[in-house]
């Protein structure tokens, strides 16, 4: 009879010591693989960040909450700023104030309006100008079409790659758009209007795929008749959100004392913010790696035990196995292959758990980690799980074997 026949009769002769081995490392499995997978998608949670402008202009807000909001479209819907500061600073003019300041805006390189004027079923709309598309570190290039800024064709909007594949359209698609100021819900079916898909962008792996872009003249005409805009903007509807600046490395101390200190706006550096929030999250990570690796060891180790005891119990039967002709190397590897196939079958049910329990989690923590749409987790993922606990399987073996050598078949047989 062969190791792996042995193995499978020891393992079904005891059903009840079995199955309770089996669900424990199976929810071990389960449990560290959703564990492992949470883990790493939380290392991923700010990779989706655009890679993009020095610094954002936006309402007085916390520097990580503008970060987020113009680079990441996530958070609450932002603070208004005047469009006639993007207009002044786009101009490069020099702006007087009350107190007789005159502050030249000379070191400005490039400046592109930023306005979330409405939502296409779960997507936000940006409102900006062709500027958005040419800066070299946005990486905002078209799989087909392009961007249409002409007073004289109004109605276009263009898709990031997520929302494209997301709601399954193409260039010459009309996509129906709901106005979107704050925080309130606005009916659709009396707010909504149609726009014509006029391009697609190529996926950037970035939080730019789960936009879509208009201009700013058609995001301001989305945004005039919401009843809650008054609520919200002292200027009407010719407001932005954010303005995305590219600076000189002489442009930062400028831009902060004119921004910060003479307008309602606030001015923060992109590298700077990004730098506070690893530092944040950083000790946040550590702690989750340390968490995982500890429940997985914990895990592996409470399987080992309790299958050292199981195999602890079956001295007469080895004892048995070596009377009846099975050599030490035999039984060894009998013992060996119980522990493995034990350890397989555990893996293949809790990877069950796994599949099953993951969404779930996911949807429960919600925006505490990255879009699915953009950073995907498969049940792969939890490979190194599996791994280990067919080692630990696998492993809890050995005192048993180390004890076979040692142990005197007559003395067992006459206990």
């Amino acid at each position: 009879m062969s190791s792996i026949r042995l193995a499978w009769l020891s393992l079904i002769r005891r059903p009840l010591s079995t199955t309770l081995a089996l669900a424990a490392i199976a929810l071990a499995v389960g449990g560290c693989g959703v564990l492992l997978r949470l883990y790493q998608l939380e290392q991923n949670r700010f990779s989706t960040i655009a890679r993009g402008s020095d610094a954002i202009i936006g309402a007085k807000a916390d520097g990580l909450d503008i970060l987020l909001g113009a680079l990441d479209a996530e958070g609450k819907y932002p603070g208004f700023l005047p469009y006639k500061l993007f207009e002044t600073m786009q101009a490069r003019a020099s702006v007087r104030f009350e107190d007789g300041a005159d502050v030249n805006q000379n070191y400005l390189k490039q400046v592109t309006p930023f306005l979330y004027c409405a939502k296409a079923g779960r997507f936000r709309v940006v409102a900006t100008d062709s500027t958005i598309f040419s800066w070299p570190n946005y990486s905002l290039t078209f799989a087909s079409g392009r961007f249409i800024d002409e007073p004289d064709q109004p109605g276009h909007v263009v898709l990031g790659a997520v929302v494209a594949r997301r709601m399954n359209l193409k260039i010459g698609d009309t996509v129906d758009l709901t106005p979107w100021v704050g925080n309130t819900k606005t009916p659709v079916p009396q707010m909504g209007q149609s726009f014509t898909v006029s391009g697609v962008l190529n996926s950037t792996h970035s939080s730019w795929d789960r936009l879509l872009f208009t201009t700013i003249a058609d995001g301001q005409k989305l945004i005039a008749n919401e009843p809650s805009l008054s609520q919200h903007s002292i200027w009407g509807n010719n407001v932005l959100n954010y303005m995305l600046v590219d600076l000189p490395a002489d442009g930062y101390g400028p831009i902060q004392n004119l921004i910060n200190k003479r307008t309602v706006g606030q001015v923060v550096f992109t590298r700077a913010e990004k730098k506070h929030l690893r530092e944040l999250t950083g000790t946040g990570q550590s702690i989750g790696t340390m968490i995982s690796i500890l429940v997985i060891l914990l895990g592996g180790l409470a399987v080992a035990s309790m299958l050292v005891a199981r195999f602890d119990a079956m001295g007469v039967q080895l004892a048995v196995l070596r009377a009846l002709g099975y050599s030490r190397f035999q039984v060894a590897l009998a013992l060996l292959s119980e522990g493995f196939l034990l350890g397989v079958a555990a893996c293949a049910i809790g990877s069950m758990i796994d599949m099953a329990t993951f969404p779930m989690m996911r949807w429960v923590l919600g925006s505490a980690l990255p879009s699915p749409d953009i950073v995907s987790s498969t049940i792969w993922q939890s490979a190194p799980v599996w791994l280990a606990a067919v080692l630990a399987t696998t492993a809890s073996v050995f005192l048993p074997v180390i004890k076979l050598y040692n142990q005197d078949i007559h003395t067992s047989l006459r206990n």
